[in-house]
């Protein structure tokens, strides 16, 4: 057992990542001005060059525009005319070990040591690689904890890793904060099923740290804290009686607190003020008209249209053997609550993305249901296993296809009918007359709908 498991689950992994770098190899999208850092990432990675190539985190020593219309650095103001960074600094700290190597290396080259040139970006989806080994390792270690077998384990993780929007989240848009989350997320949850098995201190700890940095990279990922709550919780009546002792609550609160501290020195120094609140109006939800079935559904930017191998993690749900009780009710209520909270954004499509890419964070604790389904159907007969293998590959293609497609602007950032999707379906080209089948969105009627 322990021979084998060395062998099929990181194969695996291997092949996982060895597929999002051949598509990374094949896009080269680092040697392109406008990718890698863009849009979102420009306040992600922003602290980085601020801080240690231009000594300026302020960003207030120059204009740093790179052409007529593009700025290095994306800031915003705050009520009293502050510039800061629209994004909290977790990522940064993520991508700091890849980008001292790239400033390193953009000097021994002879490359531009600005912080944005061709070293920078590589090193940067190196670092999605990274994360997504990591993240998919802890996975792996979570459902042999929980006695899946090793192929039921090697099956799951090339499901996830190549049927799902995390795949593109790792090489094609990379930078982005998804597979980084993901891999936090794995570890935590690991942390969490592990401090519950032999209540040792170090799995505290570990979870403690783990739920602070999830939070400063995308705060509203603060509700995998549920997870820990709720693990081990047999029924909905076992949660009222649920004692966590106020030492322990303690310590998860000082993990948080001491992971935070350089955004709190960063917003005190810029700003005079210790707590600032950065996204404005994009900060906005709508949680008593949250878009669940448009989110789902919607061939705008429906989860389980862009991304069909996750409904067996949903079956798979309730095909929790015995064994997984324990996960069960912690599995479904961070599931449910994360939905709604997701779909409660404004921008409930998420702007330009290939499929639901904030449900990708959540992955690492899916992968139980989903190993679950592949538990069930493992132990089925012929005919259903040859099904689900036939499905399994089809979506694992469309999921890989669809990727290319992204890529391509073939497959619309957000602008996607169902019209269009079944008429582009399988083209790698536009189609002709491809925008008269956009539907795109009303950002205004989004943010202020009554």
């Amino acid at each position: 057992m322990k021979k084998n498991y060395q062998v099929k689950s990181l194969l695996a992994i291997v092949l996982v990542v060895l597929v999002a770098l051949l598509i990374d190899l094949d896009f080269k999208n680092w040697r392109k001005t406008e990718r890698v850092i863009e849009h979102d990432i420009h306040s992600y990675y922003g602290y980085l060059p601020a801080l240690f190539i231009y000594d300026d985190l302020k960003v207030e020593k120059s204009d740093y525009k790179y052409d007529d219309n593009g700025y290095w650095f994306w800031m915003v103001a705050t009520p009293d005319n502050k510039s800061v960074f629209r994004m909290t600094c977790g990522l940064a700290i993520l991508y700091s070990p890849f980008f001292l190597v790239a400033h390193a290396v953009a000097d021994w080259f002879d490359y531009p040591k600005t912080g944005f040139s061709e070293p920078y970006k590589f090193f940067l989806l190196l670092s999605s690689l990274f994360y997504l080994f990591v993240g998919l390792y802890f996975v792996r270690k979570i459902l042999n904890h929980l006695n899946f077998s090793e192929s039921q384990i090697a099956i799951t993780l090339l499901l996830l890793g190549l049927g799902t929007n995390l795949l593109c989240y790792s090489s094609q848009s990379g930078t982005m904060s998804h597979v980084y989350s993901f891999c936090l997320i794995a570890i935590f949850a690991y942390s969490s099923i592990k401090w519950y098995s032999g209540k040792k201190m170090v799995y505290l700890w570990i979870a403690a740290l783990f739920i602070g940095l999830i939070s400063l990279v995308r705060l509203t990922n603060i509700i995998v804290f549920l997870f820990f709550i709720l693990y081990g919780v047999k029924s909905i009546n076992e949660i009222r009686d649920r004692k966590v002792s106020w030492i322990h609550l303690g310590i998860l609160f000082l993990g948080v607190i001491v992971v935070w501290i350089p955004q709190l020195i960063y917003w005190k120094t810029v700003t005079g003020s210790y707590l600032v609140f950065s996204y404005g109006d994009e900060g906005k939800f709508y949680f008593f008209d949250p878009m669940i079935y448009r989110g789902l559904v919607s061939f705008r930017k429906g989860w389980l249209i862009y991304t069909p191998i996750m409904t067996f993690a949903i079956i798979g749900i309730f095909m929790m053997k015995s064994q997984l009780i324990e996960a069960r009710q912690a599995v479904v209520i961070f599931l449910l609550l994360n939905i709604y909270i997701v779909f409660s954004w404004w921008c409930w499509w998420y702007g330009g993305s290939f499929g639901q890419r904030a449900l990708i964070d959540s992955y690492a604790i899916l992968a139980i249901p989903l190993a679950s389904f592949v538990q069930k159907v493992w132990e089925s007969r012929i005919w259903v296993r040859s099904l689900v293998v036939v499905l399994s590959l089809f979506f694992i293609w469309l999921n890989i296809f669809q990727t290319y497609q992204y890529e391509f602007e073939s497959l619309h950032y957000e602008g996607m009918s169902q019209k269009l999707y079944f008429k582009q379906f399988g083209k790698l080209d536009k189609i002709e007359d491809f925008d008269k089948f956009l539907s795109l969105p009303n950002s205004h009627d989004a943010l202020h709908r009554k």
